[in-house]
């Protein structure tokens, strides 16, 4: 019995018997294997030697491993080969056995290992072969009569390789004077090329199976074909004319062909592939077109230019799938945005010829040139005009060097007295119109602004950032400002900046008092006086921070005449009366103040609605003006109505006598944040004097006291029933309320008085003056201690008849309400009263009161 010993030197230098090991490898006779293979590795699986031998008779091999330069743990394993013959290729894997790790020591160990049939991971048909994916011999193992060796009998129909030796049929020795048949040899497609659109299902395509003399092959058995295409991407294939199913796998039996379809979007050319196991494989042209345009797409970089520039712009149509592709031009609009009359497309290079779309004939792209001067950036939109396409561009532009300045809104503001205004931008700007960057230290020089006007770097008139005639940007364009002032006036807001320019705007401070004046005509009944005018600004009044103080004079001695009503609207002043047998002028002065101010206008009240509720307020700021409007033909009992503020929610007007439906009153609720309120209703007054004492101190350069009354008599007396209040200016406790123009009486003709004595904030600044005339003087005046602002100065009389007129007179003789009423005027710093009748003398407790908005 022969046995194999092998001797691996694997180290000719320095050889060393003394560490051994003898590997004793066992073959199962089941194994079908013609060579034996022992590979030495190290622990981590690097092969370092490895050696064939052929298969001994008796089924072991035992070789000698001398460690030499070998490290002192490798790992021992067997692997079997297959072959026609011992170890000559062509060889074929077929099973290995398990390693075995071994620690080279002095002297000589035994190794052993056993080589077993492949298991079921390497050969799946059990016939005793690994399958040819994993290096073996067996062409099909899923198979289990096919296997390599001679002995192995070929199925002569040529439909497959059972031996494994690649010939079929009539091709194989095994086939030699049997009936047999010939195995294809190709595939091949039947058309020269194929030419389709991008997304669009293909023609019938046909592969067939072919002999090796080119004619169409049907034998008798499939052939499992694989298609494939040289395009990147895009590619489906499909066994249906929509391009819906999946695509044949294989010619079936009996038929020499099979068709399919085919649909791509990429497009260009390539090449459509079938391919077989064991034929040659077939190939064809295939040309992709685009479809239709169904969007723009712009190719042109973002560029970055400098206003006015000219640059390239590149446009172009793709399908469905990206695929360029081309449409009509004609079709085309082109838009920049924002749009200015300086931005526009052109032909040429240098943007002088504009572009004609018209012109072109249809392409695939376009090319032109785009001016664009909007910093920081234009849009360029292209749409198409028959159908839904578009796409946008977006380009960098870069301001010019500053060359003008601007506000950035066209017209300037209009703000209340005191208040601040909304922020005032100043744009620097090259020749377009763009914001252009500053030189650090750059100044804007600001033009000093009318007496009165504060402006202020940035938002808010913050104290701090108050400016005077040089204004630092830090940097900032545009550059923002804020003012405010608190005289009514159109002021100029003028900037300059050298080798820039300058700029200016009109602003409008609007008066926190406007005044005006007009005349009801005989048969005039209702009057509606504007309140815009050139120096009361256009703006309309905000009615819930705004009051109305007016006086109205006649020289008529019948109630429906004499006792005008007047009521504040946003724009007017309106006046009405129940008889016009009479004129009637009309001084009226319109108070409206950014803040501190909550004003409620009842202005057409019933004198039978004895209690009127109103929007809760707070007492203690919070006082009442009215008018009414009577009927009749004496002044009497019925025609004065004691006002008060009953409640917080509710206010009355009550009078001695009654009233009919169409006695009407207009009240005006007043809560004056930072005031000091008190009132209070007193016992008749049956001389020319009554006084109200004990009151709390106040600062009657701050205070005014407002009055109204009952009267329980009627006649011809009138100087009985009209009543003249005063703070006690040598004792601010006291309040004294005359009538009779120093005529002495004793006379119950005033029930009750009802007053309040308001006492305005800080900064408030009240004169009072008590103007007197004598019988058949219309007027007096008298000067102001100290100079006042006119656009915020409110003049009024202490007692509430035809508005905020009234005093005390002297004249008996007829009950003409106008000879107790007069206007009140301010010119320079005279405070004047007017009336309309002279007759007996008269006096007026008048009040120039100058706000601080």
């Amino acid at each position: 019995m022969k046995r194999a010993v092998l001797f691996l030197s694997l180290v000719l230098a320095g050889c060393s018997r003394d560490e051994a090991v003898r590997a004793i490898i066992r073959l199962d006779p089941a194994l079908s294997a013609s060579c034996v293979v022992l590979e030495v590795r190290t622990p981590e699986g690097l092969l370092l030697e490895s050696e064939p031998l052929p298969r001994p008779d008796d089924d072991e091999v035992r070789v000698a491993v001398f460690r030499k330069d070998l490290p002192a743990d490798v790992q021992l394993q067997a692997r079997a080969i297959w072959g026609q013959s011992g170890c000559e290729e062509p060889r074929f894997y077929n099973g290995r056995s398990e390693w075995v790790e071994v620690h080279f020591e002095p002297g000589t160990q035994e190794a052993r290992l056993t080589l077993s049939p492949p298991g079921n991971a390497e050969d799946e048909d059990r016939d005793g072969f690994v399958a040819s994916e994993l290096g073996g011999a067996d062409c099909d193992d899923k198979r289990q009569e096919s296997r390599p060796g001679r002995e192995v009998q070929e199925l002569c129909d040529a439909s497959a390789d059972l031996n494994c030796d690649g010939r079929r049929g009539c091709d194989d020795p095994t086939c030699s004077g049997q009936t047999c048949a010939r195995a294809p040899a190709s595939l091949a497609f039947t058309q020269p090329e194929l030419t389709t659109t991008a997304g669009e299902c293909s023609a019938s395509v046909i592969v067939e199976r072919r002999y090796s003399d080119g004619t169409p092959a049907r034998p008798n058995f499939a052939t499992p074909i694989t298609l494939a295409s040289t395009f990147s991407s895009g590619v489906r294939f499909h066994g249906d004319s929509g391009c819906t199913s999946a695509p044949p796998t294989s010619i079936p039996a009996g038929s020499s062909s099979v068709n399919f379809f085919v649909r791509n979007t990429t497009v260009g050319e390539g090449s459509l592939k079938a391919n077989a196991t064991s034929l040659q494989p077939a190939t064809l042209r295939h040309i992709l077109s685009p479809g239709p345009a169904t969007k723009f797409v712009f190719t042109s970089p973002n560029t970055t230019l400098q206003a006015g520039d000219c640059s390239l712009v590149s446009l172009e149509w793709r399908d469905a799938f990206g695929n360029p592709t081309s449409d009509r031009l004609a079709s085309l609009s082109l838009t920049p945005t924002p749009t200015n009359a300086e931005e526009g497309f052109y032909q040429d290079v240098a943007c002088t010829q504009p572009l004609n779309l018209g012109d072109l004939a249809p392409a695939s792209s376009l090319t032109f040139y785009f001016k664009g001067t909007h910093a920081p950036s234009s849009t360029i939109t292209a749409k198409s005009s028959v159908s839904a396409l578009q796409a946008q561009e977006f380009r960098t532009v870069n301001a010019l060097a500053a060359s003008r300045l601007s506000f950035s809104t066209p017209n300037g503001q209009a703000v209340l007295a005191g208040q601040c205004s909304a922020p005032v931008n100043v744009r620097v700007t090259d020749g377009y119109d763009n914001l252009s960057a500053l030189p650090s230290g750059q100044l804007l020089s600001l033009a000093t602004p009318e007496a009165g006007v504060e402006v202020f770097q940035g938002a808010g008139c913050v104290s701090t950032q108050k400016l005077g005639n040089a204004l630092d940007p830090r940097g900032n364009n545009p550059v923002t400002l804020s003012f405010k002032g608190k005289t009514g006036s159109t002021v100029e807001l003028e900037l300059s900046m050298a080798n820039v320019g300058e700029v200016k705007q009109s602003q409008t401070i609007i008066p926190a008092v406007r005044r005006g004046s007009c005349r009801m005509e005989i048969n005039e009944k209702t009057k509606s006086c504007p309140i815009s005018s050139p120096t009361n600004s256009s703006v309309p009044v905000t009615l819930s921070r705004g009051f109305l103080v007016f006086q109205a004079t006649t020289d008529n001695d019948t109630p429906s005449t004499s006792f005008v009503r007047c009521s504040l609207s946003a724009a007017n002043v309106d006046c009405t009366r129940n008889n016009a047998t009479g004129h009637a002028n009309i001084e009226w002065q319109v108070v409206e103040l950014h803040q501190g101010l909550s004003v409620q206008h009842l202005p057409n009240v019933t004198c039978t609605q004895n209690n009127i509720s109103i929007n809760n307020v707070t007492q203690a700021n919070t006082f009442i003006l009215f008018s009414s409007s009577q009927d009749g033909n004496a002044v009497d009992q019925n025609d004065f109505p004691a006002v008060r503020l009953n409640s917080g929610n509710q206010l009355s007007g009550p009078m001695n006598g009654g009233c009919n439906s169409n006695h009407f009153y207009s009240f005006q609720v007043v809560q004056f944040a930072g005031s000091q309120v008190q009132r209070n209703v007193t016992g008749s007054m049956n001389k020319e004097l009554l006084t109200v004492s004990s009151l709390p101190t106040t600062d009657i350069s701050r205070a005014i006291v407002l009055s109204s009354w009952q009267v329980s008599t009627a006649g011809q007396d009138i100087y009985k029933r009209m009543v003249r209040g005063e703070i006690d200016p040598a004792d601010t406790t006291r309040l004294n309320f005359r009538r009779g123009a120093d005529t002495t009486f004793n006379s119950n003709d005033i029930p009750q008085i009802s007053w309040e004595r308001i006492t305005f904030p800080t900064g408030t600044l009240v004169q009072t003056h008590v103007l007197t005339v004598a019988n058949g003087v219309p007027g007096a005046s008298a000067t102001l201690a100290t100079a006042v602002d006119a656009t915020r100065t409110l003049l009024l009389t202490s007692s509430q008849v035809g508005g905020q007129g009234a005093g005390e007179t002297a004249y008996a003789t007829n009950d003409v309400l106008g000879s107790a009423i007069g206007r009140l005027s301010l010119t320079g710093d005279q405070l004047s009263v007017l009336r309309d009748s002279p007759l007996g003398a008269a006096s007026w407790t008048a009040y120039a009161i100058q706000f601080d908005p």
